[in-house]
């Protein structure tokens, strides 16, 4: 089973260190609309099991 995670940073340019973790999921569904909404945050980051899948949202 997959684990998708959603990170948020208020940073402009992010380093890797800048990324703190909003969310953790199984779900895909539930992971993609909350790293497409941009309330409070600059940039939002999806990853499935360790692996970025969308950067920079």
């Amino acid at each position: 089973m997959a684990s998708y995670r959603v990170y948020v940073t208020a940073k402009a340019s992010p380093a890797d260190d800048d990324w703190e973790l909003l969310v953790e999921t199984p779900d895909a569904v539930v992971a993609t609309e909350m790293v497409h909404e941009s309330e409070g945050t600059f940039w939002r980051r999806l990853t499935e099991d360790g692996h970025v899948v969308l950067d920079r949202v």
